[in-house]
């Protein structure tokens, strides 16, 4: 059988017959949906890349405040302890160091991320309102 695409004048090269140049544009139909789908997932991935972001910046923006306002509590109460211990120290006061000692401890032992487990069930949801 004989190739139907037949020689240019010059033999440089071949020239396309018509089933030749329908197959080609069927490739190239065929890469372009490719190409438009591959960019269509990517546009996807791209959003939710955007959105997992939004979701994490609040999260952290959230959790910064919550420890904010409990470190800000907590020092204020760690310095009034110390204080006080000072001056019954300076006093010479037991009942008092003992109280403070015994008060500094029970906050240490409280860690203000006790509280972190709740929050990370309410974060992993998406569908939680967080008010701040």
């Amino acid at each position: 059988m004989p190739d139907a695409r037949r020689s240019t004048d010059e033999g440089v090269g071949w020239v396309a017959a018509i089933p030749d140049a329908a197959q080609y544009l069927m490739t190239i139909v065929d890469v372009a949906k490719r190409i438009d789908a591959n960019m269509t997932e990517r546009a996807r991935i791209a959003a939710d890349r955007d959105k997992e972001i939004a979701r994490i910046s609040a999260a952290s923006q959230g959790l910064r405040d919550y420890l904010d306002r409990v470190f800000v509590e907590r020092r204020e109460l760690h310095q009034g302890f110390f204080a006080r211990l000072d001056k019954a120290i300076e006093d010479r006061d037991p009942e008092t160091i003992r109280a403070c000692v015994t008060g500094i401890v029970e906050v240490a032992k409280h860690s203000p991320l006790t509280d972190i487990v709740e929050l990370r069930s309410v974060w992993a949801d998406p569908n939680a309102v967080i008010e701040i």
